[in-house]
């Protein structure tokens, strides 16, 4: 192993343009910090440039930080170190292609430029390369994070909604329990006064003080029957505004489920974008998107890049949303509600300017199913049959090819 390592040479000892792309690509700013902490600098008031920058500045001479920095390189590279010796040029230069396709490009890169028998047009090859990649990935991050904070911004709104239909669907059941205790105290009126007139009915058979009281009598229930009609009627009235607001309620609730739902697949859709490796999630768009790079397949989002999707059926509120995926992923959004009597005439119209035509079943007619089907077949247009019209069946059935589901 110490012959191994004699061929290459420590970290001070490459050339200064190297040192920060090496430095950088394999040590995390964790790493940085205990680099430093070990070798006694206090940390506390740094920022993490100034970690890379105290780190960097050891770099040109031997010493306690340049030795743990070497030593660290030296244990993540040992592999590619052992790989690239007895290696010709071109072999060097195919390693370094299919690492960099998967990600391993510091301890590699740091096993090259170390290496004394490297060639300098291959290290200056990998050099452009990684300098190149560096500021794509920068742009990138940031417009991820723009991408991510517009994401928490339509997650803050949608609570808020949900909040304000808690506090409606709050508010109706206060209501809806004082229209219930008004009509229990209305129907202890009506017993009340169905006694009194049992009981004034019973007196004026055993009355002997002749027609006069009878008459009034009679008089007293007649008024006592009118007031119990009017009674009657206040609480069929109230029992009609109970039944609205007991409909009112349920359909807020079917409301607040609604926007619940959405805020969840938001959620659950902007969880895919994952910072720290940016150029598996971002999403091109057809103005900045090189149709040459297009047609190598070296686009992000290859599968959209100024392609048309068209989607029949699925939820009319959640069209905002399904569009909203669609072109922030640089494609182009057209929308049929599904229903054929009335909108059927374009349909074919609509599936021949098409790239991809999506059609989830739990929200569409058995009639439009078909009808799309045939229509794609005719066409030779690229069909996905989705079972959910959720945003998150709709996000995979767009850029993970290998789950879509057709119907046969």
């Amino acid at each position: 192993m110490s012959d191994l390592m004699s061929k290459f040479m420590p970290i001070w000892k490459i050339e200064i343009h190297y040192k920060c792309p090496v430095v950088g690509a394999v040590l995390s700013v964790e790493k940085h910090k205990q680099i430093l902490k070990k070798c006694g600098y206090n940390i506390k008031e740094m920022q993490p440039y100034e970690y890379h920058q105290q780190i960097m500045a050891k770099l040109y001479e031997k010493n306690n930080v340049s030795i743990k920095v070497n030593n660290y390189l030296r244990s993540k590279a040992r592999k590619y170190m052992v790989a690239v010796q007895g290696k010709s040029e071109q072999e060097m230069r195919t390693l370094w292609k299919e690492q960099s396709l998967l990600g391993n490009v510091g301890p590699l890169m740091y096993a090259l430029v170390s290496f004394e028998d490297s060639n300098i047009e291959l290290l200056n090859e990998v050099y452009g390369e990684v300098h190149m990649q560096a500021h794509a990935n920068m742009t990138q991050i940031y417009d991820i994070r723009q991408k991510l904070a517009n994401a928490d911004g339509a997650i803050v709104r949608e609570k808020n909604k949900a909040t304000r239909k808690r506090e409606e669907i709050k508010q109706l059941v206060e209501t809806q329990k004082a229209g219930f205790e008004k009509i229990q105290c209305l129907e202890k009126e009506n017993l009340e006064m169905e006694k009194t007139i049992q009981a004034l009915t019973t007196r004026s058979v055993f009355d002997q003080g002749g027609g006069k009281t009878i008459t009034h009598l009679e008089q007293k229930v007649t008024e006592l029957e009118s007031r119990l009609k009017l009674k009657n009627e206040k609480i069929r009235v109230t029992e009609r505004e109970k039944k609205s607001l007991q409909i009112e309620v349920f359909s807020i609730e079917r409301e607040k489920e609604l926007f619940e739902n959405q805020m969840q697949a938001l959620i659950d859709v902007f969880d895919t974008f994952d910072i720290q490796d940016s150029s598996e999630n971002f999403l091109c768009s057809a103005d900045n998107c090189s149709s040459e790079d297009c047609r190598k397949e070296k686009c992000a989002r290859y599968q959209l890049c100024a392609r048309r999707v068209f989607m029949i059926g699925g939820m009319t509120k959640m069209k905002p949303y399904y569009k909203g995926i669609v072109e922030k992923a640089g494609g182009r959004f057209d929308y049929h509600d599904g229903y054929l009597k009335s909108t059927a005439a374009n349909l074919e119209a609509r599936v021949k300017r098409s790239d991809l035509v999506i059609c989830p079943v739990n929200c569409n007619s058995h009639n439009a199913c078909r009808k799309v089907k045939k229509l794609c077949n005719t066409h030779n247009k690229q069909l996905k049959i989705l079972s959910s019209s959720s945003l998150s069946a709709v996000t995979h059935a767009l850029f993970k090819q290998e789950h879509e589901t057709i119907l046969n």
